[in-house]
């Protein structure tokens, strides 16, 4: 128990005060049943009674101590747990973001490939394109030269 003040000096006073009270009251007891014994039993038994609310008291007091101990105890176990749990997940959570990463990077380096395959296929089509142009236009003059009346050539009209 922790307090401000000296805790030992206080509880030292109060059992030294309930001590000397209760040699007083058992001194009162014995000459009230000097005087009336049924009197004075009845201050026995008001004595005993007390003596047994104090004691219950007393024992309820230590149980509850010994449980919030026990619940001290078990509440600190379970933050230890709690905390190499977190730090479990942490980890985890560090090995996934690293994987992640890496991904990342497989996906960006594949992207870049592809874009590089995706240029040299469009570079390629232009140039098959204007090879099959300048192949047509040279088809088209082969064909109109081939059709083509022979020069002198007058047409009957």
């Amino acid at each position: 128990m922790h307090c401000g003040i000296d805790c030992t000096s206080i509880l030292f006073t109060l059992r030294q005060s309930a001590h000397a009270s209760a040699l007083f009251a058992d001194e009162l007891i014995r000459q009230v049943t000097i005087e009336g014994a049924e009197r004075g039993l009845l201050f026995l038994r008001i004595r005993d009674e007390a003596r047994m609310r104090i004691a219950a008291y007393q024992t309820l007091y230590e149980s509850s101590l010994a449980f919030a101990v026990r619940k001290a105890v078990q509440g600190e176990e379970e933050k230890n747990v709690l905390e190499a749990r977190i730090k479990e997940m942490m980890s985890d959570r560090r090995e996934k973001l690293k994987y992640i990463a890496e991904l990342q990077e497989r996906a960006d380096s594949s992207d870049a490939i592809n874009e590089e395959r995706w240029t040299a296929m469009k570079k390629k089509q232009v140039q098959e394109i204007k090879s099959l142009k300048e192949l047509y236009k040279n088809q088209t003059k082969q064909l109109q030269e081939a059709l083509a009346p022979p020069p002198g050539f007058v047409r009957p009209a």
